[in-house]
């Protein structure tokens, strides 16, 4: 454990120099909700071995990956789906449903996938958040009507981080799910406090109309491999396989497999992330402002100020943070870095924030 976990933090401090790809270097990178923590050494090492056959299509590594994945989560290879990153699979689901009827989603939210399906004629309705900046679940239901054929649900939710209570969400899946598909995009949920509890991958156990979408993209650091990973009953499952357009490489999906069955790696991840957490909560709350309570690798919070400009002095610094986001030009969205340059972030900002 101590040396794959050793390695994970070197590769993680010194990125491939000389070459084209990763982060630019010299500067902080808090803006995108990677985990520089990943891949794992293991995850390194069957990369490598992958790269060696690269010349040839992917092959049994595909079934293993999701049978690892199904077994882990008690199900079957007809419930899964694998994708070139969750984006691809949530992508197919919203155009498969949408040509049925309208996407339901929080009027903040992460949406590439359903801003792509828009472009291609999809009618997406989109519902404000509560008061509080949770998702409105009770606004949501009531805005299903015979005209939704789809509810996207981001939990814990992208940007603000925030998680709905499990029992809250299975509860509303279980109601809302018998007049339209609901989509649980679960892309942070195994950085949440209970992930068994907070997932409602227990619906797709037992057959319910739900999609679960994950990826490997944050707990695992394999942002850059684009790997991730649908689960749903069978007939949902190959409606979503049937309109995915990329098939996963071969070297991410090695490098998914072994990150997957590298629990070890899997908690030292999850710590750091926590660790990081505190860090950017504390250097916001130092200056009495409050962060939206995050089960994420991300902290949103309104510093009371343009985030934009102050996203500028921040790269002044060579610190990158989220833009802001349309309707709430205040709001902040730091993601994950290692810890030292959080420290540094969190010095900076108590800098900055006071000019």
């Amino acid at each position: 454990m101590g040396g794959a976990l050793a390695g994970a933090a070197v590769f993680a401090l010194s990125p491939t120099a000389g070459m084209a790809v990763g982060p630019a270097r010299g500067y902080i990178h808090l803006n995108s909700n990677e985990n520089p923590y990943g891949p794992s050494a293991a995850a390194l090492r069957a990369a490598y071995r992958a790269s060696e056959v690269g010349a040839y299509y992917a092959g049994s590594i595909n079934r293993e990956l999701q049978q690892v994945i199904a077994e882990e989560n008690g199900l079957t290879l007809d419930n899964m789906v694998l994708s070139s990153g969750s984006n691809e699979a949530l992508s197919a689901a919203v155009v498969a449903w949408g040509k049925k009827g309208r996407i339901l989603a929080p009027a903040l939210t992460y949406d590439l996938h359903m801003k792509y399906a828009q472009r291609i004629g999809a009618e997406i309705r989109r519902v404000p958040l509560a008061a509080d900046m949770s998702i409105d679940l009770d606004a949501m239901e009531k805005a299903v009507d015979r005209s939704v054929s789809m509810v996207y649900v981001c939990n814990p939710n992208n940007p603000t981080g925030m998680l709905i209570d499990g029992d809250e969400l299975r509860e509303f899946c279980g109601r809302v799910s018998q007049r339209a598909t609901v989509l649980v995009d679960e892309a942070y949920s195994e950085l949440t406090g209970d992930p068994e509890y907070s997932s409602m991958i227990d619906l797709v156990r037992n057959g319910g109309n739900v999609i679960i979408m994950r990826t490997f993209s944050k707990l695992h650091g394999l942002a850059g491999m684009r790997v991730g990973y649908g689960m749903a009953r069978p007939d949902l499952a190959a409606r979503v396989r049937h309109h995915v357009m990329a098939w996963p490489n071969v070297i991410g999906l090695a490098a998914a497999k072994a990150s997957f069955e590298d629990h070890a790696f899997r908690s030292y991840s999850r710590s750091k992330i926590i660790e990081g957490r505190k860090v950017v909560n504390d250097a916001f709350t130092r200056h009495s402002i409050r962060p939206l309570p995050s089960e994420t690798n991300f902290v949103f919070a309104d510093i009371g100020r343009d985030v934009d400009a102050f996203a500028e002095k921040l790269l002044e610094k060579r610190i990158r943070i989220h833009a802001s986001y349309p309707d709430y030009p205040t709001y902040a969205r730091v993601s994950m870095g290692i810890v030292e340059d959080l420290h540094t972030f969190a010095d900076v900002f108590d800098q900055l924030i006071t000019t």
